[in-house]
């Protein structure tokens, strides 16, 4: 089914995202997915996420419009951690996706290029070279430029979570970086596999931009893992030192793939891009190895992997 390149915002869809990014694809598309002109249009952006309707149809020009409203307006967001690699910040109403974490996180990945990270985040076979706590990637359907996608996560002593969602990949229309968008799809699109807790991705934003020194990053997720004996706080807390230990692995992986092609390094001019090895940039990247985990779970208790720094006067990394 073919698909419109609609735009929203700075924001261009990429029909065929995922193929671009180097995913072999052969799905089928999705039965009478909806229309732009069947959509409520009255109902608050986080609600119709959180409604079993949402769940059935595909992402849209006017859902993109309403995710960038609320993931850059400031008014929304408190401050809630910072350090030298992240920042992170709460959005203020915590009864939204029935008080599940709703946080947006952001930084950078001194010393890389866009492409390299864009293929770290979503080509599926490099991913699961070294990436060993996410996999399980299946393209169920695409249809107008959304991927039906299944995922696992490992998350070892609890038991494996899976999930289903709606994925996009838009492009900036300045050329400069790409967007991952996905809310959560319905469970019965998929049956729950033996073993895993199905968790809910009420959505997630990931938005990659080349800067001169690298790329910085802003993630907006609001996440349900299902956890019943954790405390939705304790999942906060969890979240940075987590987020750290993720930025760290694709930081290794690009140092791993620098000076080399990805397939989606076709949508960018060389000039484009250029590695960044700056002496900041070099010191930060060694210095991000050298003090956090690759990509393997942690074989500790999650509840003794709790890191968060309180330091107001410690600045994020600047590209």
């Amino acid at each position: 089914m073919e698909a419109t390149a609609w735009v929203a915002g700075d924001w261009e869809l990429l029909p065929d995202g995922l193929r671009v990014i180097g995913n072999d694809i052969d799905a089928p598309p999705l039965d009478n997915p909806e229309s732009e002109e069947e959509l409520d249009h009255d109902t608050p952006f986080v609600e119709k996420l959180n409604s079993a309707r949402a769940r059935q149809r595909i992402i849209t020009q006017r859902e993109a419009e309403e995710l960038l409203a609320v993931v850059h307006c400031d008014a929304y967001w408190d401050a809630f951690h910072r350090d030298e690699f992240i920042e992170v910040q709460r959005h203020k109403d915590r009864s939204l996706f029935g008080g599940a974490v709703f946080v947006k996180i952001s930084g950078c990945f001194p010393g890389t290029t866009v492409d390299h990270v864009a293929h770290c985040y979503m080509n599926f076979k490099d991913r699961a070279k070294w990436d060993k706590q996410m996999d399980g990637f299946k393209v169920l359907n695409h249809s107008k430029g959304n991927d039906l996608l299944y995922s696992v996560i490992h998350s070892p002593p609890l038991s494996d979570r899976d999930f289903m969602v709606f994925h996009t990949v838009l492009r900036h229309r300045s050329r400069s970086g790409l967007m991952f968008y996905s809310p959560s799809a319905d469970d019965a699109f998929y049956p729950k596999q033996p073993g895993a807790v199905r968790a809910t991705q009420f959505m997630a934003a990931h938005q990659l931009i080349q800067e001169a020194g690298g790329v910085r990053f802003m993630t907006s997720t609001a996440i349900d893992p299902h956890i019943a004996f954790l405390p939705r706080w304790v999942l906060t807390l969890l979240l940075p030192s987590e987020f750290k230990r993720w930025r760290s692995s694709v930081l290794r992986r690009c140092g791993e793939l620098r000076g080399q092609s990805v397939p989606c390094t076709m949508l960018w001019p060389e000039e484009e891009i250029q590695q960044a090895d700056t002496p900041e940039a070099v010191a930060e990247n060694k210095a991000s190895l050298g003090t956090l985990s690759t990509g393997v779970p942690s074989d500790k208790n999650v509840l003794n992997d709790i890191v968060i720094e309180d330091n107001e006067h410690v600045t994020t990394c600047c590209c």
